[in-house]
């Protein structure tokens, strides 16, 4: 498994950038109950999807390329969405991604939803755990991917 991480170093190349990393996306109305109000669950996959953007871009990896050539994952194990405002159709939502912490084996994500323009949608916070698989058991950040996370957490101005 890790000469399997240690060519991520050779396949991808480093992330320049902006920080943080933003995904964007417009609500759209099949996003929105009758009232036109977003479904509260459609606001933890625009978290998610931007968590997903993350992966590839920042850390050069997709979650299928982790699972099927690495022989690893990234689950989530905890989410908490604090909702500040009810976007609605129309809207613009961008949605920013932070590192919060790094752990041994766990990171702690904070994505941030607004409209660009000060208004804020949401805060989520996921936390994923890495694992070996097929055995699905913690296994460390490896370290090509604790670099890329240090280096994008730097960019931040977050360490």
């Amino acid at each position: 498994m890790l000469e399997k991480v240690g060519n991520l170093a050779d396949r991808w190349s480093d992330y320049t950038g902006p920080y943080p990393l933003s995904y964007k996306r417009d609500v759209v109305w099949g996003d929105c109950d009758p009232a036109g109000i977003i479904y509260t669950p459609r606001i933890l996959d625009y978290a998610m999807e931007t968590l997903e953007k993350w992966n590839r871009e920042v850390l050069g990896v997709t979650w299928t390329k982790l699972t099927q050539e690495m022989s690893m994952g990234a689950p989530t194990v905890r989410v908490e969405i604090d909702f500040v405002d009810a976007p609605k159709p129309d809207d613009k939502m961008v949605s920013d991604l932070r590192v919060i912490a790094v752990g041994n084996s766990s990171v702690t994500y904070g994505v941030i939803g607004h409209n660009g323009q000060g208004r804020e949608y949401y805060r989520c916070k996921v936390i994923s755990c890495y694992i070996a698989r097929p055995a699905f058991t913690a296994t460390p950040v490896p370290d090509v991917i604790r670099r890329r996370i240090d280096a994008y957490r730097r960019g931040c101005g977050d360490i």
